[in-house]
């Protein structure tokens, strides 16, 4: 950076102005230098952040990936218990319908009838101090 100057009688010293001119160089190839550094990290950061982002979105996709297959995992166990639970409900009405089929009223009533013949010669031994004997039993029976 070459500069020339007009020659005058009165004006500054050339010394001063060349030494002047030397400081404002350095000054601006600090200033530079700064400027180099200050782009560099805004390039890193960018990159760095475009990185970031897209690892997020990444890893977005993967919890909604495993989110999803945990979802049809339940769905599947909720359909297994209430297939299970129809199973058993279809079952059960089947055991309560034979049940109910073979065993009527008057055989419940028999049944009751033997019991309390048992439990009453059962309370009449164990006021004598004696056990039931098992024609007594067969008997009620």
């Amino acid at each position: 950076m070459s500069t020339s100057f007009n020659m005058v009688k009165k004006g500054y010293d050339p010394k001063e102005v060349q030494e002047y001119i030397q400081l404002l160089e350095k000054e601006l190839a600090t200033y530079k230098n700064k400027e180099e550094f200050i782009s560099r990290a805004l390039v890193e950061a960018q990159v760095s952040a475009k990185n970031v982002v897209e690892q997020a979105k990444e890893q977005a996709l993967q919890i909604e990936e495993d989110a999803k297959l945990k979802l049809e995992h339940i769905k599947e166990r909720i359909t297994q218990s209430k297939d299970k639970i129809y199973q058993f409900e279809e079952e059960y009405a089947n055991f309560t319908k034979r049940f109910e089929a073979s065993f009527n009223k008057n055989e419940l009533n028999k049944l009751l009838t033997s019991l309390d013949s048992i439990y009453t010669s059962l309370e009449v031994s164990q006021s004598l101090n004696e056990e039931p004997t098992e024609d007594v039993i067969n008997s009620a029976v």
